[in-house]
């Protein structure tokens, strides 16, 4: 018997407490399979690699599955199943690691709009803007790590390779296909 979670739209919260509550039923019947259904164009990366921390000690009993949409940090959430099955019109997609930078917007904006529609910074605002863009390439680094350790650890491209895919610095879609030859999916259906 399966118990079906639905991963779709945006990758947010909800998504962290729908597998929780998947997990807690698990728990409670030692016979219960988790079948994750995916249909997302990623979203939050935190999120992705917190809700695939929380099916690693799982991957046995799982099993996620994609007929549409499994882009960016969905991946991920796709990866943490030990079956992997694609639909033969799934469409996987990696990109570059990108990250919003909140605040930063409402920051520049005002002092555009104090200056008369020019954006002119003093020393010490350059550098807050600097420290901002600093934290920002920081924390880009560290998903970009996890993300490359996780896809090198379930599919079949090394760190090295998964890396170079990514400098191309454009979106890579992949098809069902694609993906079984790289080891993203286990199974086409």
């Amino acid at each position: 018997m399966s118990y079906i979670a639905n991963i779709t739209g945006t990758i947010n919260g909800n998504h962290t407490h729908i597998i929780q509550v998947a997990i807690n039923a698990m728990i409670a019947d030692p016979a219960l399979e988790l079948e994750i259904h995916i249909e997302s164009d990623g979203g939050d990366p935190d999120i992705a690699k917190h809700i695939f921390d929380l099916l690693e000690n799982y991957r046995s009993r799982t099993t996620a599955i994609v007929n549409g949409k499994c882009m960016s940090s969905a991946v991920l959430i796709f990866l943490a199943a030990d079956t992997r099955i694609a639909g033969e019109k799934a469409d996987f997609m990696i990109h570059p690691t990108s990250w919003t930078l909140w605040g930063m917007y409402s920051f520049l904006k005002t002092y555009r709009t104090l200056n008369t529609g020019d954006l002119t910074l003093t020393l010490s605002e350059v550098y807050t803007v600097q420290a901002q863009l600093n934290t920002a390439i920081s924390r880009l680094s560290e998903i970009e790590d996890y993300t490359d350790e996780i896809i090198s650890n379930r599919a079949r491209l090394t760190k090295k390779q998964f890396k170079n895919r990514r400098t191309i610095n454009t979106d890579q879609h992949f098809t069902a296909e694609e993906s079984l030859q790289l080891g993203i999916s286990t199974k086409i259906i």
